[in-house]
């Protein structure tokens, strides 16, 4: 691919995220309390409760000492890690659409960094992130060779032994679930799995409709490991949650 053609490709990308956040309201001046907008939210309180259960699992108490990347726009995440003792200035939100980027600096601390990146390039030197956070991408990237792609980067960019989360939308998706969520497909676990073959697989987070469970893989199998279940908020709302939860090492 000539760099020409991959700039045409994440020209095209940008509008695709760009009518994705519309969609769900995040580009909007003001909160809107579409169906979308709710539906956004309680999905970002639910991963709090994930990360913070995977958290403490890694025994990571205090967060002072790590560098963050969060891609999918969530500022509700960032307000989490913060919470959890986080700097400010080692926290990087990154997204592929520029309206994103200006909407996540008016509303978030200025004292992070906020990068536009391409997928097929992060714009970071190799071993840089502890904690790598992808949310809302995979099922938005028409492209299983974009997907890998990113997948290539967002590995590089990671320290040894760092973690990264990345949440798709999985197959269990009705087309109402689809169209109120805004993203473009769903996948099976084991096809997410290849993209990130690179990785250290640590668990599959599946989420079922009326608690959190965590699976652990092995290869073939699927073998359940219970390590706590967490309230589902969007199951309080008479909703179903929908996206699954890889967390990976390096």
């Amino acid at each position: 691919m000539t760099k020409k053609e991959a700039g045409l490709i994440n020209k095209k990308l940008e509008n695709v995220f760009y009518n994705y956040y519309k969609k769900i309201g995040f580009l909007d001046n003001e909160e809107n309390l579409s169906d979308n907008y709710l539906n956004k939210f309680l999905r970002e309180r639910f991963i709090e409760r994930v990360l913070f259960t995977v958290l403490r699992e890694f025994e990571m108490k205090s967060l002072a000492e790590k560098s963050i990347l969060i891609t999918g726009f969530s500022h509700e995440l960032v307000s989490f890690f913060l919470k959890l003792g986080a700097e400010p200035q080692n926290i990087t939100v990154a997204d592929i659409c520029p309206q994103a980027i200006d909407r996540a600096k008016a509303i978030l601390s200025k004292t992070l960094s906020f990068v536009k990146i391409d997928l097929d390039t992060l714009n970071f030197n190799d071993n840089t992130f502890d904690i790598a956070v992808c949310l809302n991408y995979l099922s938005n990237i028409p492209s299983d060779d974009l997907i890998n792609k990113m997948a290539v980067e967002f590995y590089r960019v990671l320290k040894q032994g760092g973690l990264a989360l990345v949440s798709f939308t999985n197959e269990i998706a009705s087309h109402d679930d689809i169209q109120m969520s805004g993203v473009m497909r769903v996948f099976r676990p084991e096809e997410v799995i290849k993209f990130f073959n690179s990785f250290k697989l640590v668990n599959l987070l599946d989420f079922i409709p009326c608690n959190f469970t965590l699976f652990s893989i092995n290869e073939e199998s699927i073998y359940p490991k219970r390590i706590g279940i967490i309230e589902d908020l969007l199951i309080e709302q008479e909703k179903r949650y929908t996206d699954s939860l890889l967390l990976l090492s390096k």
